[in-house]
């Protein structure tokens, strides 16, 4: 009897642990909140708003943002020999491949930014708060302006605009026409709930604004030619009165004017470099070669590696044009290093190899926005991304193509930009003034990761890059040939890299890979 009440009395207490034991596993893990449990509150939407903006900010995408220019006429690979920067050679020489390691994590930091902003969208569902109107807009633009990289750089690329369960990974290709109607319909939807520039905080400051969304909007129909379209929201941008032109050429990209007046959207970095993660490698890569630079005066960084050199072709169109202004601001001659710093670019008579002796100071690698040499492998400035002038100059463009010509407009803002740095105004028409407003964009941006695309949307790709890479300077006079070297019918987009295609077997190659 004894025993048959023991029995009964554990299996009693064998029914509560289990059941106990259940409702334990049932119990959330404390300090922990899942997706679903997040963007509950506007103190939560705006955390995962940063977390966009985070990716956008990333040092690797940064690092990588300035590779785009070694597929332009702007600059070439550079570095200490050949292959010290490998990945740059075959981005500058369009002899890479599907592997390319640059081009894949360019590919896949733009992903990074639609996964954040379409996590944002999908949980916050319809926005109710101020904050969230606000957060949503945003995440839609920052989306737009990863899509608009992807479709004017690879074309036909996935299209994914909510979150994908893992069975859902293996996105095919989208069109083309659905990508920029998916670019549209973000910033369409977004440019009524975005402040104005003026409107927003200091803690705001580095964020999308009004503007900025119709500045991304008016580019995405200029570069599908929808001309009078692309006119509308630029004007909505000059018009507004919140945008204007630095009167100071050289300090458009230094940090005495971030956030300034003629800033309409840039990536903000840390003034706290502690920490490569906030900041940018922009000092260490693209600074002249060490130990071959020695700074004299001019304030540059010695101790950088001398990657993405500036190009002998970008200065020759400074001095052809008369650019005196845009140029000294742009990048210094080695006769400027010596005569006017006390500097010098050689060891035993010989440049570094990939430098024709440029040193570049657009985005350059200045020792007073770094806490010092010692610090060189990161820097805090901020990188410019649209400004008010490529705003004035897009608009110059879309007045003079667009179905009734307003060439009138267009040179009023042409010369807008020319008269800031000194030139004589334009009075030229028709595919004339065209002409001109390509070589203008090309010095005004100048490094600042525009004219890659430029020459693909205008189709002046293959014939402005035809010898691309086919001689490299040795740094001693003599060259690197490369007979392969040089833009191909298939360069007109960007493979998708070869990890993507083995992932994901529905994604098509694009054609000639």
């Amino acid at each position: 009897m004894k025993r048959k009440n023991i029995y009964t009395i554990l299996f009693l207490i064998s029914i509560f642990l289990f059941s106990g034991c259940s409702d334990f596993l049932d119990t959330k893990q404390m300090g922990v909140t899942t997706q679903d449990d997040f963007y509950q509150t506007d103190a939560e939407v705006t955390e995962g708003l940063y977390g966009i903006y985070d990716k956008v900010q990333s040092e690797n995408f940064g690092q990588e943002f300035q590779f785009k220019l070694e597929l332009s006429d702007d600059a070439l690979a550079g570095g200490g020999g050949r292959n010290d920067n490998f990945w740059g050679e075959e981005l500058d020489e369009f002899t890479f491949g599907t592997s390319n390691s640059i081009l894949e994590t360019m590919f896949t930091k733009y992903y990074q930014i639609v996964y954040a902003a379409n996590l944002l969208i999908d949980k916050v569902g319809e926005p109710e708060t101020d904050v969230e109107i606000v957060a949503v807009a945003e995440a839609k633009t920052l989306r737009a302006y990863a899509y608009f990289e992807l479709v004017t750089l690879w074309g036909p690329a996935p299209l994914v605009t909510q979150p994908l369960n893992p069975d859902e990974y293996a996105q095919p290709n989208s069109t083309v026409e659905a990508l920029w109607a998916q670019i549209e319909t973000d910033l369409l939807e977004a440019i009524p709930d975005l402040p104005l520039k003026s409107q927003q905080s200091d803690a705001q400051k580095a964020n999308v604004s009004k503007g900025t969304a119709q500045a991304w909007l008016g580019k995405a129909y200029l570069y599908q030619e929808k001309y009078d379209e692309a006119v509308a929201q630029f004007e909505a941008v000059i018009t507004s009165g919140e945008y204007g032109l630095n009167p100071d050429f050289s300090t458009i990209t230094r940090e005495s004017s971030e956030f300034g007046i003629e800033s309409i959207f840039e990536i903000s970095y840390t003034a706290n470099l502690s920490s490569v993660a906030e900041a940018t490698s922009i000092v260490a890569f693209c600074g002249p070669r060490s130990p071959w630079f020695k700074s004299g005066t001019s304030g540059i960084s010695q101790t950088a590696w001398g990657w993405v050199e500036p190009r002998q072709g970008l200065y020759d169109a400074f001095v052809e044009a008369g650019d005196v202004v845009r140029r000294k601001a742009t990048l210094m001659s080695e006769e400027e290093l010596i005569n006017d710093f006390g500097g010098s670019f050689r060891i035993d008579g010989n440049l570094p190899y990939g430098s024709y002796g440029l040193v570049r100071l657009k985005h350059g690698a200045w020792v007073a926005e770094t806490p010092g040499e010692d610090y060189h492998t990161i820097g805090g400035t901020n990188y410019r991304i649209t400004r008010y002038a490529d705003v004035l100059l897009m608009a110059a463009e879309a007045y003079n193509r667009k179905p009734s010509p307003n060439d009138a407009k267009a040179q009023e803002y042409i010369n807008e930009v020319r008269d800031r740095v000194d030139l004589l105004p334009l009075s030229s028409t028709g595919d004339d003034l065209f002409e001109d407003i390509k070589k203008e964009r090309r010095l005004e941006l100048a490094f600042e990761f525009v004219r890659y695309q430029d020459l693909i949307r205008w189709g002046d790709a293959a014939d402005v890059l035809a010898d691309q890479g086919k001689q490299i300077p040795k740094g001693d006079g003599t060259y690197y040939t490369n007979p392969d070297a040089g833009f191909k019918t298939k360069h007109w987009l960007l493979p998708f890299p070869e990890t993507e295609i083995i992932v994901n077997p529905n994604l098509v190659q694009n054609t000639g890979w």
